[in-house]
């Protein structure tokens, strides 16, 4: 299973962004649990399996992200 928390202090655009290309990577991998964790200072990370990445990547970095784990996780 892999764990993907958004870190967000306020719902923004940003926030939005993050969210849909989290879901879409649910719904392209199914093994991942997205929670929400709202932090004090004003930013906005995500991290996956305790891995913090910032968030103007695109969809294909965070899917090259979770490809990386799941082979990890296989021995590759």
């Amino acid at each position: 299973m892999i764990k993907a928390i958004i870190n967000y202090n306020d719902v923004n655009y940003e926030f939005r962004r993050m969210n849909d290309i989290l879901g879409v990577l649910k719904h392209q991998y199914e093994n991942i649990d997205i929670s929400y964790n709202k932090v004090k200072k004003n930013e906005l990370f995500v991290t996956i399996n305790s891995e913090r990445l910032e968030c103007y990547h695109s969809l294909g970095f965070y899917m090259q992200a979770v490809e990386n784990i799941l082979n990890e996780e296989k021995g590759i």
